[in-house]
């Protein structure tokens, strides 16, 4: 399983605006709906920096790869951009999850 982690940098004050952008195109839920991906999340710092990170695990990277050439991710990747026209947009990296431990 690998794990998909973005970091968003922005000011304290567009990070409402992003989450409600985030909300409104149910871009986590197209996402899980359209691919294989396991879960997915945004999270936002609460030491109330502007720093945004979400993140996917997926069962391999081709899983991964099929958000990546969504076309979803196109449609709204102009409006987004404009949102985090300020903001720093770290490099998406993929991890391979070793292990962990979950409480049910």
């Amino acid at each position: 399983m690998i794990r998909s982690v973005l970091t968003l940098r922005t000011t304290p004050a567009q990070v409402e605006e992003i989450l409600r952008f985030y909300r409104r195109e149910q871009i986590l839920q197209v996402s899980f709906d359209n691919t294989r991906q396991i879960n997915s999340d945004i999270a936002v710092a609460t030491d109330g920096s502007g720093e945004l990170l979400v993140t996917a695990d997926w069962p391999d990277k081709a899983a991964y790869q099929e958000w990546v050439d969504h076309p979803r991710r196109a449609e709204t990747a102009p409006e987004l951009g404009a949102l985090l026209a300020d903001a720093e947009v770290g490099v998406g990296k993929v991890y391979l999850i070793d292990h962990g431990v979950t409480r049910s």
